[in-house]
């Protein structure tokens, strides 16, 4: 059964996974930030961050996979406190200017994102009433994007006053921070871990993309966590490009639309998290964007210079609104068919596709954009795989619950 808790623990409680969250995620915007400037001391080009990006999702998939056995050893919030040591690592071999060095601490930013989801299910899962449950979940995964905008902002006005070294072991000095500050909800969330919990091995490691996969309805929400996830990234990845050198607008206006695009995306996800509490089930929302994503994508491959420019501010802030919104509502569904104690666990299972789909999306894009010669055949892809999800989610009758145990 879920316990009950005072609103003020549970609003402390969010309150700490969402900054860690942001933390996570600020960290993991960092190489593409600063690549421009540390290019050149790491001896490669600006256009391989990727690469390095890459390696950072694969860190974070396989460290989702041990989240299970881990937050039985160790409990949620020692994860926490993990993961801020791990940032602070990675950004100090981040600043050793060498590659292979940038390439470990990127691995080590990965390891950091990756065990966040699944510690911070196991917590809310606990935590957090059930009728508010969506809107929380929503709330704790905006620290995403605002983790994103953080470091958007705070890294360029850094580099100004300093090298880029110095600002990355400036930045890992502040996981410390992180250490004292959850140390007090260690007593409530890792009070049940126990030492002879199940070893790191790789059976442990593949049971939770096994069990996954064996669930219809896990498996049903995973793979619409990798579709959605990969339209997100080929929004945000190129939609500057796309209104620059496709459309000819000035790099200002481009950079001024994907910045109403990401807050709108941002408030989407508090938006739609409340909804599927209380208006709509959280299928059906999940329904709901994955139709209006195809919609917005089919709208953006449409765009000509001769579009007026708030109709074009308009159609990529919806599109932001369902592709970059939908994070919170699918975690808050998938604690609904996972056994209350392996929350954690089947999170780590599903969000192999939710980085997968991340990995993957940006790659096709630019393979169908290189093919075709042109932006708009991408987002005619984009529109393809989330109008097949949402009519599934939509149509299909839904299966019950595994459990609900904890849910009122």
């Amino acid at each position: 059964m879920q316990q009950h808790y005072s609103g003020r623990f549970v609003t402390a409680t969010v309150a700490m996974t969402f900054i860690i969250q942001a933390f996570t995620s600020f960290a993991m915007s960092v190489p593409a930030v600063i690549a421009p400037v540390a290019a050149a001391d790491l001896g490669f080009a600006p256009g391989s961050v990727g690469v390095l990006v890459s390696s950072a999702y694969v860190a974070a998939i396989l460290l989702g996979l041990a989240g299970g056995p881990l937050i039985t050893r160790f409990g949620p919030v020692r994860l926490f406190q993990f993961a801020a040591v791990f940032v602070g690592v990675g950004l100090v071999c981040g600043g050793g200017a060498h590659i292979l060095l940038a390439f470990t601490g990127v691995f080590l930013l990965g390891i950091a994102h990756g065990l966040i989801n699944p510690a911070s299910s196991q917590v809310l899962a606990q935590s957090v009433p059930v009728p508010i449950r969506s809107m929380v979940f929503s709330i704790k995964q905006t620290g995403v994007p605002a983790g994103t905008a953080v470091s958007g902002v705070l890294l360029p006005f850094l580099l100004l006053s300093m090298h880029w070294q110095t600002a990355l072991l400036l930045l890992s000095l502040v996981s410390l921070v992180f250490l004292p500050l959850m140390h007090p909800f260690r007593a409530e969330f890792d009070r049940k871990r126990t030492k002879s919990g199940p070893k790191l091995t790789l059976s442990n490691i593949a049971s939770p993309l096994l069990e996954v996969c064996a669930n219809p309805p896990l498996l049903e929400l995973a793979i619409c966590s990798a579709i959605y996830s990969g339209v997100q990234l080929c929004l945000l990845t190129y939609l500057v490009s796309y209104l620059k050198l496709g459309l000819g607008y000035s790099l200002v206006l481009a950079g001024a639309v994907y910045s109403v695009a990401s807050v709108t995306g941002v408030f989407g996800r508090i938006l739609w998290g409340a909804v599927a509490d209380h208006l709509f089930s959280p299928r059906k929302v999940l329904a709901g964007l994955g139709i209006a994503m195809s919609l917005c994508a089919l709208a953006t491959a449409s765009f000509t210079p001769d579009w007026p420019l708030p109709l074009v501010f308009v159609v990529c802030a919806v599109f932001a609104l369902t592709a970059a919104a939908w994070n919170g509502v699918y975690l808050a569904e998938v604690v609904r068919f996972a056994p209350p104690e392996n929350v954690g666990r089947i999170t780590g299972g599903t969000q192999v596709f939710t980085f997968g789909g991340a990995m993957a999306g940006p790659p096709i894009f630019g393979a169908t954009v290189a093919l075709s010669g042109g932006y708009s055949w991408g987002y005619v892809v984009c529109a393809v795989f989330p109008m097949i999800m949402g009519l599934r989610l939509f149509l299909a009758k839904p299966a019950p619950a595994r459990t609900r145990s904890g849910t009122g």
